[in-house]
């Protein structure tokens, strides 16, 4: 049986990856076209109850810890759920993957052991992603739609330096990734909108 594609959301707070995931999604539903959507953390039962230990605003875990916690939460959902659906020939579309954990516990907080364990591990969970979306929009806008909302978890709270370290860490972790494409977000919705279904449709039967 052909494989289902693997296509990952990347990209900082406030960009727009829960809205774009579900507008694709309601586009590939449209198409009747075969998929499933999972987050990182989370996906599964273990994955959720992780996922609130992790974005809890009381939680002061140090960046190696946090990382742990993330790879446990990843290797459940990607072994029980991506890859059984993608050798069942269903696409997925991951909001997150490996590539948040090495920006987010990694580079923008200079930990040396996450940046070997991303190493060590990159293969492994690379293997089977089809392409990965990016998306990208200035701190202004990130901060913009961050303060609209009426709740935050730890990540989104943590203010502009913040968002600026992390948009600068993708960046260095992306670049030269052929199976990565940049949307700018800042863009209207629907004309982001399109700019990822066209990407999607380049790989996938739509």
């Amino acid at each position: 049986m052909k494989l289902g594609k693997f296509i990952v959301f990347e990209g900082n707070e406030g960009t727009g990856k829960s809205t774009h995931i579900r507008l694709l999604s309601e586009y590939l539903d449209s198409k009747n076209c075969k998929h499933i959507v999972t987050r990182e953390p989370g996906g599964t039962k273990v994955g959720e109850k992780i996922r609130e230990i992790l974005l809890d605003t009381k939680s002061d875990l140090d960046p190696l810890s946090e990382a742990l916690l993330f790879y446990s939460s990843r290797i459940i959902n990607y072994q029980s759920t991506i890859l059984k659906s993608l050798k069942m020939g269903v696409n997925v579309i991951c909001d997150r993957f490996h590539f948040s954990t090495l920006v987010y516990q990694g580079l923008s907080q200079n930990c040396k052991e996450v940046e070997n364990l991303h190493s060590s591990l990159d293969n492994f969970f690379s293997e089977h992603i089809s392409l990965v979306i990016y998306l990208d929009a200035d701190i202004e806008t990130c901060l913009r739609r961050l303060n609209s909302r009426k709740t935050t978890d730890k990540f989104e709270a943590k203010g502009e330096e913040f968002l600026k370290i992390i948009r600068d860490s993708y960046k260095k972790v992306l670049k030269g990734n052929k199976k990565v494409v940049t949307v700018d977000t800042s863009k209207s919705l629907n004309k982001v909108s399109l700019i990822i279904q066209n990407h999607v449709a380049e790989i996938m039967d739509v």
